[in-house]
């Protein structure tokens, strides 16, 4: 009964500590990674037609500088860019992500996209969908 007691205010200490990481107020502290949205759908595009691209939003939440270090993505098809000055706290970027079509096998796709930064929320993960036909 005792180890249990302790084991339940060990792990529930354990869940506090590493599940907010924001201060007493609400803030995020350190850089923080938000987008306005996460997911863009293309919809049906042709395989055979022009490179689409979409531009993601981003906001440092947080109350340092955020610094976009690099990106990942999970095909050939799809390139991303974005800027590497740093967000100021409360300020705003973009990153654009272009798909290539040519190079999308026929049918649906879904791509992820990784945005790595110093962040103390950990990489973003940001994804494309649609239809090449």
């Amino acid at each position: 009964m005792r180890y249990s007691k302790l084991f339940f205010i060990t792990l529930l200490a354990l869940f506090v500590g590493v599940a907010t990481p924001t201060s007493a107020q609400g803030e995020k502290k350190g850089a923080y990674i938000e987008f306005t949205e996460s997911v863009h759908d293309f919809g049906s595009i042709a395989r055979k037609g022009e490179n689409r691209s979409h531009t993601f939003h981003v906001v440092n939440s947080g109350d340092e500088p955020l610094v976009l270090l690099s990106a990942s993505t999970s095909c050939s098809c799809t390139k991303v860019t974005f800027s590497h000055k740093p967000i100021p706290p409360g300020g705003k970027s973009n990153v654009k992500v272009v798909v290539e079509p040519r190079k999308v096998d026929k049918g649906v796709f879904h791509r992820i996209v990784q945005i790595h930064s110093n962040a103390s929320n950990g990489t973003a993960i940001l994804t494309i969908k649609g239809l090449a036909k």
